[in-house]
């Protein structure tokens, strides 16, 4: 069973200014040659617009995706996003306000995987797993100012694995001065990516033309024209500046020589003092005290700056177009052209000194955190130097932010009051410490939360009291637990609870959690019980919704361990039922435990749906213990039900991944369950070596629980062995300690395998005390299938335990009433993910018995594109096959506005009913496929296969074979190939299945000959049927 730790995270505080488009006016000019550039990209993964300072790469975008219609997710960068989990955080908030679904399922594993910003390949995999889920029509993703990436290998990274795998509804725009690592530009040579750079922005002598006289209205020869942009090169800011400055609007343009020479950020500054200078003193003012935020809110600046008229200044600016541009927001937001505001800080720090500056950052960050936007105002004081406040924030608000995800900028706060000189407050510490634990290193977190916690005051008190320092208390067992040092784990959970109170009730609930994960650790089940309990409350108190399921899970953990599966399973569907769309670890442990029950409880088939739920929650996020832990159980699923290869090849697996990830402490598990493998394929010698290794290792470790499931699986070893007498007592210790542990379930097996040996040497006393209380656990807690499984290892034993006074009304029941219960049944359809019918009515399903309706596929395009690339040959074809196949002489834009959309509808139709989805349809190199990851079982493939395979056997004189061949054959053949559609491109199949068909048809000549070459055969008696046997059923149920 696995457990869920309880590390929930609060929403991430994301500035919502850093998603705003910029606003497209009326001197952002067309340029139609760019546009359709940018336009031939968007069939490829991704494009880059690279260029330096100036050259209106954001305006070009923003005019392009507004002329362009359709969605869009405008991401500011600045140095803050250098964290690929934070980066990911702003890109799903961006798409969810297109897609509300988006990130939906993933959203516990992202809290999950705040430590994991050095894995960047895999959160990029997760989001783009949701992008397949979730998106319909296009979205176009922009994240405008790539270069605060630069020299980020981590962000590099995860954009170079986001542009080589990205779906085909999503497409990536990168603009920046530079690429966060030039190794993106080498991608173009593996994937479609559309390069645009600095010479190709510059202005052609046409749209400077365009530019002067019909955005800037200027009177101008065309000698003139062509002077100016010969000086400017064509470079757009040095035009703007030029009309800024009124050197344009004279009979003469006054272009000095000396500065053209210069570089590109020289002219910009040579001009913007000039700029400047022609401003009204109050416009000044405000230019240069609305440089410092990087977003400026008029509301801000007036405040800050203590100038009523600041809003309308600004709006002044805006409406002369003075490099100052609104946001797409509901209020009055402005962002600065880059390069201008780089010049409005050199002249501030110039004009107002050091000192100034930081008075200005100071009261920006108070007015910034009286409106709560904390993480702002921490940037603001550290830019103050500030450290009284940056204390402050953090003593009162560090650890929201930390739950929120935004641990570099409190560590970047943290390390700044470390670094004052002195021994630094408590607070430091205790921040530095929930930081390393939130990234994942424990050993680092317990160093700074021990310093915490030692911190005294002046008279010697410590520095954290109350609720503060039970919270570091918290995070203190958290990591000691991750250490592996639960005894003082255990003391410094007691330690916290004692001083929590009830005023935090989500700080309670975890505090619970982690005391409840010890005591079941050690064993102390109804410990464990009542704490999560307890726990459960007030996280439901707390309104904590993750924490809340995250809770439920682990209680139904020693409802398990205690033998009560009802409950439990109660618990762990909690997690999987319809209300909870996350998809996260502890789904996925969910959906396993719930697995094992149900094959504990005679129900292999529910087993098996959920094992697969299981298997691919694991491999969509990339969960290898996960992984491991569904390949043992996959693998005794398949003991159970009498696959014993099929069993020892999903053991070798588990084994190799247990081993590669270093969990050597479940092989011995992994053992046990091996040894029972062992004796039922016959090596009973090798199965009772395993078991006594067990016994022997587990006993030497003090492993009392260990042990005794080491005793249990040698008693059924030397039981199926025929050796009942040395299997009383290893059975006899097992009963024992299973009922001082409380383990009702394994209690019940022992008890049973024990009067089962004694009913074997005749000691009827002993077996029937055994048989007695075995069967009160069953009634308890409804074992029948183990009962009735351990019955049908001796037939005799069933007839003794029949007459027993509490013997079960189902024991008495016939033979074969009961049979079907503890018979081992075969899986249905273990070898495939999706069954696909095309001969006759289409049909199409995961689960046997569950056709996906025809309600589910929302439009008919959406099947009939199914349809084509499953009969496609490798079940794959281009975007321009699918178009000509099914939209024939549509217009481009309307194949344009429905393709991506019809795309969605099919990946959600295939998955209809079912709450973990697979991504059955990928895109790849510009052609969509069935995705190769999964098994596919589609009627016509094995339809062409037995009929090959039959003309194979009856040219080799193989009549019977050749005769069951062409009847399964013909059993698949419902009626022609998609009889209810009438495409074109269905005609060719449906003509080829047909020919077959009436070939290998009922009473045509192959098979009528072949029948009766079989029928002679038959009866002369060269050949015998088979008959079908029944072998024993050799099963027994383990925990």
């Amino acid at each position: 069973m696995v457990l869920g730790w309880g590390a929930a995270m609060t929403p991430v505080p994301l500035l919502g200014a850093k998603l705003l488009p910029p606003s497209t006016g009326p001197l952002h000019l067309p340029r139609p040659r760019l546009h359709r550039r940018l336009a031939s990209g968007l069939e490829g993964r991704a494009t880059f617009v690279v260029a330096g300072p100036g050259y209106g790469k954001t305006g070009l975008v923003a005019r392009f995706l507004r002329d362009l219609g359709g969605d869009s997710v405008w991401y500011w960068l600045d140095p803050s996003d250098r964290d690929p989990w934070m980066l990911f955080r702003y890109l799903i908030q961006g798409v969810k306000e297109h897609a509300p679904e988006f990130g939906e399922r993933s959203e516990g594993l992202w809290d999950s995987l705040r430590s994991a910003s050095d894995e960047p390949e895999r959160l990029a995999d997760i989001f783009i797993s949701d992008a397949q889920e979730s998106l319909g029509g296009r979205l176009v993703i922009v994240l405008d100012n790539a270069q605060h990436l630069a020299g980020n290998d981590l962000c590099a990274r995860a954009l170079r694995r986001l542009v080589a795998y990205l779906p085909g509804a999503l497409h990536l725009v990168l603009t920046g001065r530079s690429l966060p690592e030039p190794g993106l530009k080498t991608l173009g040579r593996e994937v479609p990516v559309n390069v645009l750079q600095g010479d190709d922005l510059l202005f052609t002598p046409e749209e400077t033309r365009t530019l002067l006289l019909q955005t800037f209205a200027l009177p101008m020869k065309d000698e003139t024209i062509a002077r100016v942009h010969a000086r400017t090169r064509g470079w757009v800011t040095a035009l703007q500046l030029l009309r800024q400055t009124a050197r344009l609007g004279r009979g003469a343009p006054d272009l000095p020589d000396e500065v053209f020479v210069r570089t590109e950020a020289e002219i910009f500054d040579y001009f913007s003092e000039e700029v400047l200078s022609l401003e009204a003193p109050e416009s000044r003012d405000v230019l240069l005290g609305s440089a410092l935020p990087a977003v400026i809110d008029p509301d801000v600046c007036a405040e800050v700056l203590e100038r009523g008229d600041a809003g309308t200044t600004l709006l002044g600016l805006v409406k002369r177009n003075l490099f100052i541009s609104p946001l797409e927001s509901g209020g009055e937001l402005y962002a600065y052209d880059p390069l201008f505001r780089d010049f409005l800080k050199r002249k501030l720090r110039a004009e107002k000194g050091a000192e100034g500056t930081r008075d200005l950052d100071r009261r920006y960050g108070r007015a910034l955190a009286r409106r709560g936007d904390f993480a702002q105002a921490l940037a603001h004081y550290l830019a103050a130097d500030d450290a009284r406040s940056v204390l402050g924030l953090l003593e009162r608000h560090g650890k929201a932010l930390l739950r929120g995800g935004m641990i570099e900028a409190v560590r970047e706060g943290a390390q700044f009051l470390a670094g004052r000189g002195g021994r630094p407050p408590a607070v430091v510490d205790d921040l530095l410490g929930e930081a390393c634990r939130l990234a994942g290193d424990f050993a680092a977190a317990v160093r700074h939360f021990e310093k915490a916690l030692q911190a005294e005051d002046v008279k010697g008190v410590p520095a954290l009291s109350g609720a503060a320092r039970a919270g570091t208390l918290q995070g203190f067992a958290y990591a000691l637990l991750k250490t592996g040092d639960a005894a003082r784990a255990a003391r410094v959970a007691e330690e916290a609870h004692a001083q929590a109170g009830s005023d935090d009730p989500a700080l309670l609930a975890r505090i619970l959690n982690t005391l409840s994960i010890i005591r079941y650790r050690e064993n102390r089940h109804r410990e464990a019980l009542a704490g999560w309990q307890e726990a459960l409350a007030c996280a439901r108190q707390a309104a904590d919704r993750h924490l809340t399921l995250m809770i439920a899970h682990n209680l139904g953990l020693p409802h398990a361990v205690l033998g009560d599966f009802r409950r439990a399973a109660e618990c762990f569907q909690i997690l999987t039922g319809p209300d909870n769309t996350r998809l996260g670890p502890e789904e996925g442990a969910a959906y396993l435990n719930l697995a094992r029950i149900e094959l504990l409880s005679g129900e292999p088939a529910r087993a098996a749906e959920f094992l697969g739920d299981a298997r691919e929650i694991a491999h969509k996020w990339g969960l290898e213990s996960l992984a491991a832990d569904v390949l043992e159980a996959e693998g005794q699923l398949m003991r159970e039900t009498g696959d014993l290869d099929g069993a020892a090849a999903k053991y070798a697996q588990a084994r190799a991944l247990f081993t590669e990830m270093g969990l050597l402490d479940l092989l011995d598990g992994l053992a046990e369950e091996e040894a029972i493998l062992a004796v039922r394929r016959g090596d009973a010698d090798r199965a009772e070596g395993l078991a006594v290794d067990l016994v022997g290792k587990r006993r030497g470790a003090g492993d009392t629980e260990g042990t005794a499931s080491a005793l249990l699986a040698l008693g059924e070893i030397r039981l199926r062995a025929s050796r009942p007498e040395r299997a009383l007592a290893p059975l006899e210790e097992a009963s024992r300690a299973f009922e001082s542990l409380g383990h009702a379930f394994q209690r019940c097996l022992a008890l049973m395998l024990f009067a089962l040996a004694s009913h074997r040497l005749d000691r009827r006393d002993r077996a029937a005390r055994a048989a007695s209380q075995a069967l009160a656990l069953s009634a308890q807690f409804d074992y029948r299938v183990a009962v009735l499984r351990l019955c049908d290892l001796d037939v005799s034993f069933r007839g003794f335990l029949t007459p027993l006074p509490d013997a079960p009304a189902y024991l008495r029941a016939p033979g074969e009433l009961v049979a079907p219960v503890a018979a081992p049944r075969p899986v249905p359809s273990p070898d495939a993910d999706l069954h696909v019918r095309l001969l006759g009515p289409t049909e199409v399903y995961r689960s046997p018995g569950r056709t996906i309706p025809a309600s589910a596929w929302k439009i008919r395009r959406a099947l009939q594109i199914f349809c084509y690339l499953a009969s496609s040959r490798g079940r794959r074809a281009t975007k321009d096959r699918i178009v000509d196949a099914l939209w024939g002489d549509a217009r481009l834009s309307v194949i344009d506005k429905n393709f991506h959309p019809t795309i969605s509808f099919l990946r959600r139709a295939l998955n209809f009913g079912h709450n973990v989805p697979k991504n059955f349809i990928v895109c790849e190199r510009g052609a969509y496929l069935l995705n190769p990851d999964y098994r596919y079982d589609l009627d016509t493939e094995r339809f062409e296969t037995l009929v090959r395979s039959a003309r194979g056997r009856k040219a080799a004189g193989q009549a019977r074979q050749a005769v069951a061949d062409y009847e399964a054959a013909l059993a698949l053949y419902r009626g022609p190939f998609l009889e209810e559609e009438f495409d074109e491109w269905a005609e060719t199949p449906r003509a080829h299945y047909e020919e077959l068909w009436l070939d290998e048809g009922l009473g045509t000549s192959p098979l009528s000959e072949t029948r009766r070459a079989y029928d002679e055969a038959l009866s002369a008696g060269v050949i015998r049927p088979v008959r079908a046997r029944r072998k024993p059923v050799e099963s027994g149920p383990r925990a």
